[in-house]
Formats: structure tokens, C-alpha cells, sequence
């Protein structure tokens, strides 16, 4: 495949229905297979709208990065400033909560791009946690290279369905 150019920047709340629109499209890639169509439309009609990013935009707490290529939004991620989650023990954790890049996008250098821009953030807190579905084996990997690793599971929602999650944490600078 040949090379992209990928710029990485902070969303704006102009960003907010694309934002809405690649959510919607790879949300399910994240899911069981057999997770039922209902209830992933429940979870992106009330979890994934524009107005959700529109309040998440709004909050001083959020960083949402972006990646565009060639003008187009490839994938983003989602950083929550003083995030707790009870199987984390840290005095200023920071969570990383949504990641998600287009499937034409990937393999392409947009999630390492949307990671290396994400991570400076970790080091400004004592630790970064995040959740994933425990059967997301390409993710959980991915999550590994950049030094997370598995510490729990907790049930996550979809739309009246609990799914199994792994936690994992990275540590953050000491200072």
C-alpha cells in the first residue's frame, strides 16, 4: 500500500456530526459478532449522535483527536482528563475511551498516528486506562505495543447488552 500523509489535530464542535457519522460506521467492528443489530442501534442512536460530541466537545475534561488523510476523517480518539474507574488505583488517571478509525483506513499508519499524538497526554497523568471488548484481539494487541496491558474485565453496555471488557492501564510519568 503506499504511504498517506496523516495530519492529527483537536476536534472542534464543527467536527461533531462527522465525528457522529465515523462512530456510527465502526462502532459494530468493535462489538461481538453476534451482538444483536438492536441493540448496537439503540447504543449509536443515544451514545453516538452529533449532540453527544457536540457536549463531549463542550467539556473541558475531553480531548478528542483527529486524523484526516487526504481531507477525509480517518479515525479519532477520545482522551477524559481525571477519568476514575474503580479496578484503577491513581491519583490523576486519564482514560482513553473512544478509538476508532475508518476500516478503509486501516493498516495505513492512522491508528499509530492517532496514538503517538495521543500519548504525550498519558505522561501528564500517573496512569491510562481504557476498555475493550475481551474478544477484540487486533485492538487488544494494538493496545500492547503501546504498553498497556490487561488488569480486569467489567461488563460494558451496548444498547441493553452487557459485553465482557478487558481493562488495561499504562503507567504514566512519575513525578
Amino acid at each position: 500500500m503506499s504511504e498517506i500523509s496523516i495530519a492529527v489535530r483537536a476536534a472542534t464542535i464543527v467536527d461533531a456530526e462527522g465525528l457522529s457519522r465515523l462512530a456510527a460506521a465502526t462502532f459494530a467492528l468493535g462489538c461481538p459478532a453476534d451482538t444483536d443489530p438492536k441493540h448496537l442501534d439503540e447504543f449509536i442512536a443515544t451514545e453516538l449522535k452529533p449532540e453527544r460530541f457536540r457536549e463531549f466537545l463542550a467539556d473541558r475534561a475531553v480531548t478528542i483527536l483527529l486524523a484526516e488523510t487526504e481531507g477525509e476523517l480517518a479515525g479519532f480518539t477520545m482522551l477524559v482528563s481525571e477519568c476514575a474507574h474503580p479496578q484503577i488505583a491513581a491519583e490523576r488517571p486519564i482514560e482513553l475511551r473512544k478509538f476508532y478509525v475508518g476500516p478503509a483506513h486501516h493498516g495505513r499508519g492512522v491508528a499509530q498516528a492517532l496514538m503517538r499524538a495521543a500519548a504525550p497526554q498519558f505522561d501528564k497523568h500517573d496512569v491510562a486506562w481504557l476498555s475493550v471488548f475481551s474478544g477484540n484481539e487486533r485492538a487488544i494487541a494494538f493496545y500492547k505495543k503501546w504498553g498497556f496491558e490487561v488488569v480486569g474485565t467489567h461488563y460494558f453496555n451496548v444498547g441493553g447488552d452487557p459485553q465482557k471488557d478487558f481493562v488495561m492501564r499504562r503507567e504514566g510519568r512519575k513525578e
